[in-house]
């Protein structure tokens, strides 16, 4: 199969999807906005350039980045250890961490943040192998915006990612390549089979694999409609970013901004107008002379200098401009969320902000959920081909599972919780009502939306034992104290 040629067409069906996220990525770094029409740049104009489209990125990835996470793992069958599971993923994916620590790269959650706040998807592959009889936990992250690839029925059928590196780097790499530029085009294809490696279009390794599958995982954003709606140009709409609903809006501030500060600057030194009997054919005197101040002109009877009338130029710009503000904090963030507003809020409200905040984060954090899902799903399954005892972790933190201990038949869920102490007090202070009405379990699950119901639960009847038993007390204190010495 010619994947160079694949990865071509794929570029060219996909241009209006990579138009769409190069979009964002100049509202992300805030390009600076210039006042044109038809094309070309209009003079005397004082351009501005908003800083909202980063504030909103900013506040988002911050945000998912701090969330709690939980790992879940359930089975119907009483053999498997799910606690172990739990255990193995969460040493997979600190080890995987580590490595890429060790190298100067994001961390697997930190970098998904990003790319699905603005890309709204990206890929990982997964490369966990043996060398020297040590487990390499190897997770790269792929940058939605250069990954190209073909989805089967049981995952990507194949998958590529273009990059483009230094010279030495790419030597470093390949050392057969031949790169003639500072720089080189990278592409790495992968299939079920084997692996690819195309330098500026020209091949340099071509090797097999025994993993049984391409790879890669990859995941996007549920938003945009595109994986629904068959518009002919839906690929452009599918996996949306969050500046989605404020993509053609900020533009459109940026515009009206510069212009109420052009006119401002207009009326700081206004354009003037010579009236005289000549007509057009006069000479006006020197404008510095005409306005500056303390000055004083002669003009004729009827004549006479006056600055040009804008009309309602002004308070038109003004309307349209509060319009597009309030459309803009509709479709991102409110002064609210930012910390803008002093006034006290009451616990409804408090609760009420954060619900509608959440819009923002859920589809980000259902993704993100996925993703981590299928890489520990992949990695897992990489795992098992290896067999007998597998060393995983940090180091420092390291441990020794044992490769039967996590086959089985079971379940995945990573979930991630929103926690803001603003939040959790309101919540708390509308739990205090709901003790009337619902039992403690469903306070904690559906009114303070605790990460671990049943864990906060035991500890609770712990506590209450201990209230009604001194022995219980007793018989905990004295416990941990022995397990601490």
């Amino acid at each position: 199969m010619d994947y160079l040629q694949l990865v071509k067409e794929k570029e060219e069906q996909e241009d209006a999807l990579y138009k769409r996220m190069d979009a964002d990525t100049d509202m992300l770094y805030l390009k600076k906005f210039e006042l044109k029409a038809k094309g070309r740049l209009l003079p005397d104009i004082v351009n501005v350039t908003l800083n909202k489209p980063a504030v909103f990125a900013a506040n988002v990835i911050s945000a998912v980045n701090a969330v709690k996470q939980q790992v879940i793992v359930e089975s119907d069958d009483r053999s498997v250890d799910t606690t172990e599971i739990e255990a193995f993923q969460t040493a997979a994916f600190a080890g995987a961490n580590s490595r890429l620590m060790r190298q100067g790269e994001p961390l697997l959650n930190s970098f998904a943040d990003v790319q699905l706040a603005v890309r709204g998807r990206m890929a990982r592959r997964i490369l966990f192998r043996k060398k020297g009889g040590e487990i390499i936990p190897d997770i790269t992250s792929w940058d939605g915006r250069y990954l190209r690839y073909e989805m089967g029925d049981n995952g990507p059928e194949w998958a590529a990612y273009t990059t483009t590196r230094t010279k030495a780097e790419i030597e470093a790499a390949y050392p057969q390549a031949v790169v003639k530029g500072k720089t080189g085009q990278v592409i790495d294809v992968w299939d079920s089979l084997h692996n690819e490696v195309w330098v500026d279009e020209k091949l340099v390794s071509d090797a097999p694999h025994s993993y049984g599958e391409t790879p890669v995982v990859i995941e996007k954003v549920p938003l945009g409609y595109g994986a629904i709606l068959m518009d002919k140009n839906r690929i452009e709409h599918d996996g949306e970013s969050i500046f989605f609903l404020i993509r053609d809006i900020v533009p459109q501030l940026n515009m009206l901004l510069s212009i109420l500060q052009t006119l401002n600057l207009k009326l700081v030194k206004a354009p003037m107008q010579y009236a005289n009997k000549e007509g057009a054919q006069a000479e006006p005197p020197e404008y510095d002379d005409a306005t500056s101040s303390g000055s004083m002109t002669a003009v004729d009877l009827g004549g006479g200098i006056v600055p040009v009338n804008y009309g309602d130029a002004r308070q038109a710009a003004q309307m349209a401009y509060n319009m597009m503000e309030k459309a803009i904090q509709e479709g991102g963030y409110t002064d609210i969320d930012i910390g803008n507003v002093r006034q006290p809020f009451s616990a409804i409200a408090l609760i009420t902000i954060g619900e509608s905040k959440d819009q923002v984060y859920l589809p980000r954090l259902a993704a993100k959920e996925n993703l981590n899902v299928q890489t520990a799903e992949m990695f897992t399954r990489q795992i098992l081909q290896l067999s007998g005892e597998i060393k995983l972790g940090a180091p420092g933190h390291t441990r020794t599972f044992q490769a039967s201990k996590i086959a089985g038949e079971y379940t995945t869920n990573y979930r991630y919780f929103i926690k803001s102490p603003k939040t959790d007090i309101a919540r708390m202070a509308v739990a205090q009502v709901a003790e009337r009405f619902y039992p403690r379990k469903y306070i904690l699950s559906e009114v303070l939306q605790v990460e671990d119901v049943n864990g906060v639960e035991r500890e609770w009847n712990r506590q209450q034992a201990e209230l009604l038993s001194p022995n219980v007390k007793r018989h905990r204190v004295s416990g941990a104290a022995c397990s601490r010495s």
